[in-house]
């Protein structure tokens, strides 16, 4: 009798109802960021937060078209070394704590940007910090939710494996499976690397008109 294997990308019905949970988590973590560099946000005095909004308002006025490549580089080697982490933590049970504070400092980062530009600087400021960070917004957030999940459900995985001690898991096409995940964000961020670069220069002269 030929035996069932296990895929990592179609769990069992059982587990397949807890998927929605792996995706809940990281958008909870994210949200909860959100709100805490919100409320930090908020309880600093205007001088703290002009000491927030003004490094990034000098980057913005020094953004160059002609850097376009080296913008390109270091926007993809900036996410993905996030991404990098998150995928590879789950190989570890006590770095899904880790991946843990990455989710929220990302939402956290998002939050405080964009809170201390709206209370410095009312609805143009809130314009600033949202088209700031607007590429990132519909494109890097979804990636960082979906390799979460993923890496929450890897972990879960070799948890389970590790207490059952079940031989006819078959872990080989398990991580092929895993490290297909991390080959699609990185095909994610060099189409978001690339987006960036072609009309950063529209986003650029919007913030530059904002300030």
């Amino acid at each position: 009798m030929r035996k069932k294997r296990y895929h990592f990308s179609h769990p069992p019905t059982t587990e397949r109802s807890n998927t929605f949970i792996y995706y809940l988590f990281p958008i909870a973590l994210l949200i909860t960021g959100f709100v805490s560099g919100n409320a930090v946000s908020y309880e600093l005095n205007n001088r703290n937060l002009l000491s927030v909004i003004n490094p990034i308002i000098t980057n913005i006025n020094n953004l160059n078209v002609s850097k376009s490549f080296i913008i390109l580089i270091r926007s993809f080697f900036k996410h993905f070394t996030y991404l990098f982490a998150i995928w590879f933590l789950a190989f570890t049970i006590i770095g899904i704590i880790l991946v843990v504070f990455i989710v929220f400092f990302i939402g956290f980062i998002y939050g405080l940007v964009i809170s201390s530009f709206s209370y410095q600087l009312g609805l143009s400021g809130f314009m600033v910090g949202f088209f700031y960070t607007f590429p990132q917004n519909i494109i890097i957030l979804p990636l960082v939710i979906y390799m979460t999940s993923q890496s929450l459900r890897m972990t879960d995985f070799l948890f389970r494996s590790i207490i059952q001690m079940n031989s006819r898991l078959n872990l080989r096409v398990v991580l092929n499976e895993y490290y297909q995940k991390l080959l699609f964000c990185v095909g994610v961020l060099i189409i978001y690397a690339f987006v960036v670069t072609i009309f950063g220069r529209y986003f650029v002269n919007i913030l530059k008109s904002l300030i």
